[in-house]
């Protein structure tokens, strides 16, 4: 009986870890796009203020 619950503690584990893996990856991911949208939404604004400045 005792294999039975340490097999099923160790798939628990596994999934967990599985998981984890997962969302810390989507994480990761999300965190590169805000990253991406902000740095060309803050470019642009500097490109126009300085293509203002010139005129």
């Amino acid at each position: 009986m005792t294999t039975r619950k340490q097999a099923s503690r160790s798939r628990g584990k596994a999934k967990q870890a599985a998981t984890y893996n997962t969302s810390l990856t989507a994480v990761i991911a999300q965190n590169l796009a805000n990253m991406a949208t902000v740095l060309a939404s803050s470019g642009s604004v500097l490109l126009c203020l300085l293509i203002v400045k010139r005129f």
